[in-house]
């Protein structure tokens, strides 16, 4: 997150500078992550979220492997009940969870169905439905034409269906979605959250990892192209072709939304953030990682993981990693992305597809992730309250 002092036209990315790597002399303020066990199940595993599933005050884990899924229920660190959610949806890794009939519970996408939930999620299976929609890397739930209702974009590169497209819910969700194309696909560049209103004009537009989609009419029906976000260097493709995971934020709190990526399917991935210098007509690169970490980053989270009211940045060791596996966090120091320091928090662990959010509800938040090859589930813990009561009390 070091601010970079040079020139730039109007299309131009100037070149990355790698961020404070770990050892410097900052005290590190990022807290102590405590490891639990989730369970051990499945194999080539995506369709990840961390949300509410029973509307018992908690967040709970949902995954899936092409055709089936799961969600564990949590009970306590180590304590989560397995679910079934039902099968026959296809995909690869993409999947997101949302109300989607507007029944007051979260439902499931994966891929080529929606899978809704009963209201009686520990007891009944979820119903499943095939939506009409592709099987994909990617899956996003967003407002695309503005109608105050959640749509889904996908990503995929798949030979019949090389496209970056979105589909409008009907009345019924039951019926066939509607598509709408958006352009081209890569194997994945819009998840876990690759949409926002980039130039200031009041509608969503959509990132792809090494471009942005404009959305002309606010509609979601015209768009045009800006391919402009490609890094000093270029990407790393790997045998999977092109994946980037994005994150649209304004993580420098200038009043515009940037854009956060991490390299994935890839041997020797960066994180990395495009700074929007003004309605997205020009962006300035800034690295978080080191250029070459030997880490395949198949996972993105942005969020406020130390509560100093800023955005952090989250990525893991996937698949593809060359190196012993390691999570990190880039803290932002300065609050404006200016200043960063990196942080290992767990090594040893494949991570892929991971999720954060706050799943205790005590006010910090936490991250729960898996492998792709293989089959252990775990959630990493923020000790951040915890270690604070504790230095609180009297005698300690």
């Amino acid at each position: 997150m070091r601010a970079i002092h040079s020139q730039f036209s109007a299309v131009l990315i100037v070149p990355c500078l790698v961020g404070a790597v770990i050892g410097s002399a900052a005290k590190a303020t990022i807290p102590r992550f405590e490891y639990h066990k989730i369970a051990e199940v499945g194999q080539q595993m995506g369709q990840t979220s961390l949300v509410d599933i029973d509307k018992d005050g908690d967040l709970d884990w949902v995954v899936g492997q092409s055709g089936k899924m799961w969600w564990f229920e949590y009970i306590g660190p180590d304590q989560w009940i397995q679910h079934d959610m039902g099968e026959g949806g296809h995909t690869d890794v993409g999947g997101c969870a949302f109300d989607i009939d507007g029944d007051g519970w979260i439902d499931q996408i994966s891929g080529t169905a929606w899978y809704r939930n009963t209201g009686k999620p520990r007891t009944e299976r979820f119903e499943r439905y095939d939506s009409g929609t592709i099987s994909c890397h990617d899956d996003v739930a967003a407002d695309i034409n503005g109608d105050g209702k959640l749509d889904v974009v996908a990503c995929s590169n798949d030979k019949s269906h090389v496209v970056t497209v979105w589909y409008e819910i009907p009345a019924h969700p039951r019926d066939k979605w509607i598509e709408h194309k958006i352009g081209a696909g890569i194997h994945g560049g819009v998840g876990p959250q690759g949409v926002g209103d980039l130039d200031g004009d009041g509608d969503n537009d959509v990132v792809r990892g090494d471009v942005w989609f404009e959305n002309l009419d606010g509609k979601g029906i015209q768009w045009k192209e800006h391919a402009d976000l490609t890094p000093p260097g270029g990407n790393r493709p790997d045998r999977f072709g092109l994946a980037i995971k994005v994150w649209v934020c304004d993580v420098d709190k200038d009043g515009d939304l940037d854009i956060i990526e991490a390299e994935a399917d890839t041997v020797d991935g960066r994180v990395l953030w495009l700074e929007n210098k003004g309605k997205a007509k020009a962006w300035q690169c800034h690295l978080l990682s080191a250029d070459h970490t030997r880490q395949d980053f198949h996972s993105l989270a942005v969020a406020d993981f130390d509560n100093d009211g800023d955005l952090d940045v989250f990525s893991g060791g996937g698949p593809l990693s060359q190196d012993i596996h390691k999570c990190f966090i880039w803290e932002n120091v300065d609050a404006r992305a200016g200043q960063g320091k990196e942080h290992l928090i767990l090594e040893g662990k494949r991570c892929h597809e991971a999720k954060a959010a706050d799943v205790d509800g005590d006010g910090d938040i936490d991250i729960c992730t898996k492998p792709w090859n293989g089959n252990l589930h775990f959630y990493l813990r923020n000790m951040l309250v915890e270690d604070k009561q504790a230095t609180a009390k009297p005698g300690s």
